[in-house]
């Protein structure tokens, strides 16, 4: 089993040294394999150490790990994070892309774009608030600036909720509810507060795992968030299914733009156990009518 997750952890490494990554705008997702593979239908599962992004309310999950740390990485995106039920600790780098907002006063006819990105260090805790109800925040120190200027570091929260019924639950989370504001000579840049709900069925099953036998998931944004061309309201569908015990996961995902449905991706993704309860994860995502892939690899220790 090992050397098979090698083989095929070797080979999609090799590919994604070849396959250029997608210039995002501000939109929900970029970190954590699983969540990633799946789409990003994601917020009502959270069930390991990306829910401190996900959603901060599902480190409280009914079943799952005692303990899990995890580290990604997809060309300029960074992401690491560990956790325990109540407790998550956090560092993640994420690119964007944004327009100026001033692009009806400029003259040109074209629209400046900025290169962005942002330092995130967060703290997450949650609480039970009845039986089957939890909340929880991430408290960020969030480090930013474009290219080439200067950067402003700045404190910014989120918040999400959860609520689990058997195997179904229900998933809210709010980010960037302070909604952070950058500047450089093309005007203000504000990251925008995204608002996100989701469903899914999760039976869960410790000899399959600590996330199996499987996950099926739906996602919907309940904010408009800027894009490069036009606005953009996501949805996302996805499910994973896991093999031999746990020790292989796949899944898979669609997410398109509720604003504009010809915008759609498809995901799919792996996990392959390693020696001494360490996965190995990866994900791509094919956009339509693009030539470019979203690529991800990462590392978990999970128990």
């Amino acid at each position: 089993m090992p050397s098979l997750a090698v083989r095929a952890g070797v080979l999609l490494a090799a590919f994604t040294l070849f396959t250029p990554q997608l210039s995002t705008p501000q939109t929900f997702g970029g970190v954590g394999e699983r969540a990633q593979g799946m789409a990003g239908a994601f917020v009502a599962v959270a069930d390991d150490a990306s829910a401190v992004y996900w959603n901060p309310a599902g480190l409280g999950w009914p079943v799952g790990s005692v303990f899990d740390a995890q580290f990604g990485i997809a060309d300029e995106t960074v992401f690491f994070a560990a956790a325990l039920p109540a407790l998550g600790l956090s560092f993640y780098r994420l690119p964007t892309v944004s327009a100026s907002e001033r692009r009806q006063n400029e003259g040109s006819g074209k629209v400046p774009i900025r290169s962005f990105s942002t330092g995130n260090v967060g703290v997450t805790i949650n609480q039970t608030v009845v039986n089957g109800l939890v909340i929880g925040t991430t408290l960020r120190v969030v480090r930013g600036g474009f290219e080439h200027q200067p950067g402003r570091t700045t404190l910014d929260l989120d918040a999400g909720a959860m609520y689990s019924v058997q195997a179904f639950r229900v998933g809210l989370t709010a980010r960037n509810l302070r909604q952070p504001r950058f500047d450089d000579e093309f005007g203000p840049f504000s990251i925008d507060r995204q608002v996100r709900v989701g469903v899914a069925l999760v039976p869960r099953s410790l000899p399959a795992g600590v996330h199996g036998p499987f996950s099926l998931a739906f996602d919907v944004d309940l904010t408009r968030n800027a894009g490069l061309a036009r606005e953009r309201r996501d949805a996302s569908v996805g499910g994973e299914y896991w093999l031999v015990q746990g020790r292989i996961g796949v899944r898979t995902g669609l997410r398109w733009n509720t604003l504009e449905g010809q915008e759609r991706g498809v995901s799919g993704g792996f996990t392959f156990q390693l020696p001494h309860s360490v996965f190995m994860d990866g994900h791509l995502t094919k956009v339509k009518d693009s030539t470019e892939t979203e690529w991800g690899l990462g590392a978990r220790v999970t128990f």
